[in-house]
């Protein structure tokens, strides 16, 4: 593939500039390229203000009170986002060796966030959206926005944790399950990776905590416990040299462990891998995946970025 659109969600944070540099970084990779810095002035918080009763506040002597007045409030807010995006505009194009070889374009649009993401990625026809997400509790959003982005999207998300180091994708690491799914994420890391001329790492976990929770229901003693983590095991290790064909002329690790499923990606991650992709169905809660409900896991403690893929994807089979 010689061409990829990306879009890029940002709220105007440091962070969101941090995931624009990344997107850019990217797609320079690719012959022909082009990201689309888009910004979404949320109707939600011009509700909220709106809520706001002035007479309350002139009361208790707060100053400048008529900026919560209603028929004030949208041009205030619509002016700020406004030069919000024209500073990261101007940040990011005075700054050539951030944006040389990459067309750039920057718009803006009113509505509920996650809603006008998605219908934007449509009408760009981008390939790929990448965005920051922001760590609230047990969940990773922009405002929960990337969570909600995830599980309606059906092109390829990329979240970029605000503890994520972007740098070139040297080794990519790619947890699989033994689904029909399972060939998916390795396409496209394959895609990536001769791009980039990287590495590939295939980890499948046998979940061996769950393997032998469920054999006790079924009385195995601890003999057949431990001869049954061996089966999958085996059938785990045949499953990634079945797979591994389509990374044919790449150098390919291929990896089984036991334990738990988001201890062992993480840290074979932090051995020496710059990408996680992972394959999601993206229904229900985002840690709903095929791989034994582990993505928000992953996504909320991973240190690279983590790129979700789904049915529909731009690489080259």
């Amino acid at each position: 593939m010689d061409y990829i659109k990306i879009l890029v969600p940002s709220d105007g944070s440091e962070h969101s500039k941090h995931v624009i540099r990344h997107a850019i970084q990217f797609a320079r990779h690719f012959g022909v390229s082009e990201v689309r810095v888009f910004y979404v002035l949320d109707t939600g918080d011009i509700e909220e203000f709106k809520r706001v009763d002035t007479t309350i506040l002139e009361k208790e002597g707060y100053p400048h009170t008529e900026v919560f007045k209603s028929e004030n409030i949208d041009s205030i807010l619509n002016e700020h986002a406004k030069k919000t995006l024209a500073h990261l505009k101007e940040e990011i194009e005075s700054t050539p060796e951030i944006s040389e070889g990459v067309k750039i374009k920057f718009s803006m649009r009113e509505g509920e966030p996650s809603e006008k993401i998605i219908e934007k990625a449509e009408d760009f026809e981008a390939d790929m959206i990448i965005m920051g997400s922001l760590r609230l509790g047990g969940r990773f959003a922009i405002g929960s926005v990337a969570a909600q982005v995830v599980r309606a999207s059906k092109i390829p998300v990329m979240i970029v944790g605000p503890n994520s180091k972007f740098s070139d994708f040297k080794k990519i690491l790619v947890p699989v399950d033994m689904s029909d799914m399972a060939e998916l994420p390795v396409k496209v890391a394959a895609c990536i990776a001769r791009r980039l001329k990287a590495e590939i790492k295939i980890l499948h976990v046998v979940n061996e905590s769950a393997v032998r929770y469920f054999s006790s229901i079924a009385w195995f003693d601890d003999d057949a416990k431990d001869e049954l983590v061996a089966e999958y095991v085996a059938a785990a290790e045949k499953h990634l040299e079945e797979i591994s064909d389509i990374t044919a002329g790449l150098p390919v690790k291929k990896i089984v462990k036991t334990g738990d499923p988001v201890d062992m990606i993480l840290k074979e991650a932090e051995k020496d891998c710059q990408l996680i992709v992972m394959y999601t169905r993206g229904k229900g809660h985002i840690g709903r995946a095929l791989i034994g409900s582990i993505t928000g896991g992953v996504i909320n403690q991973a240190r690279v970025p983590v790129l979700l893929v789904k049915e529909k994807v731009w690489v080259e089979y």
